[in-house]
């Protein structure tokens, strides 16, 4: 059918608005809809849908969708944005409105990301799409686009080459007159013309495996969080009304560098995030924080994807220095990963060289905050968690499962939520009880060998045993070994250094002790040959 003439009408047209990050897609898709259908001041975080009626001629439907960070790649963009990216097509629009912004410089690793992030959606995406360029004070540099994409190299002209050269521009400061929607739909008929009255329609088996994953993701991310539970209630069964609560707690911050260290400080602290610094020595900052004395110690970050190797040695020397800044020891380490962007192998394996070269026993300690969870509005930390993939799990598995999120809008109770996980995993490695086997080491092939898997009757069972030797060898362990009164405690957690900790003699049998589990298994072993049992 020939576009001229022929034009076919359509009474319901249906856009998908798609780009990068503050590129302009909610405020171009109230100029559209001539409403306010989606939020300007607030960061998309997931599709969103709006509908108005265009010069009494139109009923125009179009999604908003969560965008990527400028010069990213997909492989750098959250698994949960990219597949919310491939659901926002599957109602199959008439019209894929890519926006631009036409006041920022369009530079050729944007463009890349552009071209990589649309071939989400399959081959034929270009033949749906036009180019939708957002202008505000564009026409105070510029009088027309092909002066634009003269003076500003050829990223944009790239671009609208691949759209079989369909673009648009739209003042969204102008609202006096619908004759520039008007002219956006006249084009997007066309458009459908061209392409034979069709709509775009997504490839039905990568609709269905997104479907399939987003299901596992939430059935994952449900079992990650009553596994949680699981743990704190038998830990809670453990002490059974004995008090675990701490007086201080003593943190280490560790990350990468501009993961957010210095501004968790601030938020645990609850004090005016400070103007943005690199941290370049390991500092202890002090303050209290509901019934807590809280220190807490920030440090010099590695590059996001820096081996230890290339870590400078300065960084290393200071995380050294960060580890003993707040004697008798660290009741946590506290690993920071952004939740705003994707969590890589490249990131796991810096993240584990440099928390490894802390000692083998810092893995106990350790914790992982995720932050800036604004990112990912209502979905929840687990379903980020399984959304990403195996290098975060694997993560969140050699950490025994302890994470927690910060966000910028929950207030004081999501530090209060981080210091009491903190309380019960000092609390947890404070007693004896039986531990899962280690996971294997994550392999270059990015996959993980599972560890054994224990069946919940059996592991009860055995912590049940576990606890009833403790009650009746606990007058045998006083009679082998005296443990001073702080060294090992639930207050007082030992150093993660090879250093002798101070409490104990130079002569010691013991060489440094990770945690009063490792002295207390050493000494049950004494007790037990003593007694005859081995």
């Amino acid at each position: 059918m020939s576009a001229k003439g022929n034009t076919k009408k359509l009474e319901d047209i249906r856009l998908t608005l798609i780009g990068r990050k503050w590129s302009g897609k909610s405020i171009a898709g109230n100029t559209i809809l001539g409403c306010e259908a989606f939020h300007v001041d607030d960061e998309t975080i997931k599709n969103t849908t709006g509908h108005g009626e265009v010069a009494g001629r139109w009923r125009v439907t179009a999604v908003e969708t969560p965008g990527w960070w400028k010069p990213f790649d997909p492989r750098e963009t959250m698994e949960l944005t990219k597949m919310k990216i491939i659901q926002s097509v599957s109602q199959g629009p008439h019209a894929i409105l890519l926006v631009i912004d036409m006041d920022t410089v369009l530079e050729e690793k944007s463009t890349n990301a552009i071209e990589s992030h649309l071939g989400l959606l399959g081959g034929d995406v270009w033949d749906h799409t036009i180019v939708l360029l957002n202008y505000g004070v564009w026409r105070k540099t510029f009088t027309t686009v092909t002066d634009y994409m003269d003076k500003r190299g050829n990223s944009l002209r790239k671009i609208i080459k691949k759209c079989g050269g369909r673009y648009h521009l739209l003042n969204n400061t102008d609202r006096t007159s619908d004759t520039q929607v008007r002219e956006l739909l006249i084009k997007v008929e066309k458009m459908v013309t061209s392409n034979g009255g069709k709509f775009f329609e997504l490839d039905a088996a990568l609709a269905q495996s997104v479907e399939s994953k987003m299901k596992a993701v939430r059935e994952n991310a449900k079992r990650r969080e009553d596994s949680a539970i699981i743990e704190r209630n038998a830990l809670s069964e453990m002490y059974q009304g004995e008090d675990h609560r701490l007086a201080e707690i003593r943190l280490m911050l560790v990350g990468w560098t501009l993961s957010g260290k210095t501004s968790v400080a601030d938020t645990i602290l609850g004090v005016p995030t400070a103007e943005k610094t690199k941290t370049i020595r390991s500092t202890e900052r002090r303050g209290q924080v509901g019934r807590w004395a809280v220190r807490v110690v920030d440090t010099p970050g590695w590059w996001r994807f820096a081996s230890l190797n290339e870590t400078p040695e300065m960084v290393k020397q200071e995380l050294v220095k960060g580890v003993s800044m707040s004697p008798p020891g660290h009741h946590a380490v506290v690993v920071v990963v952004c939740a705003c962007i994707a969590f890589t192998e490249a990131h796991l394996r810096a993240i584990r060289e440099h928390i490894s070269y802390l000692g083998p026993d810092v893995w106990r300690h350790t914790l992982v905050l995720l932050n800036w969870c604004d990112a990912i509005g209502k979905t929840s930390v687990e379903e980020f968690i399984e959304g990403e993939g195996k290098a975060l799990q694997w993560l969140l598995g050699k950490c025994e499962n302890r994470y927690h999120s910060l966000n910028r809008d929950d207030g004081p109770s999501q530090v209060t939520g981080l210091l009491e996980k903190i309380e019960w995993m000092v609390a947890g490695n404070s007693v004896l009880r039986l531990h899962r086997p280690e996971m294997e080491e994550w392999e270059d092939g990015g996959t993980v060998i599972d560890s054994v898997p224990v069946e919940a009757q059996l592991l009860e069972l055995v912590e049940k045993m576990c606890r009833q030797r403790e009650a009746e060898f606990w007058e045998s362990i006083r009679r082998v070994v005296v443990i001073p009164e702080k060294a090992g405690s639930i207050a007082d957690p030992p150093y993660f250094s090879n250093e002798v900790p101070p409490s104990f003699e130079e002569d010691t049998d013991y060489e440094s002790s990770s945690d009063c589990y490792s002295m207390m298994s050493h000494s049950l072993q004494e007790a037990e040959t003593q007694e005859g049992i081995i």
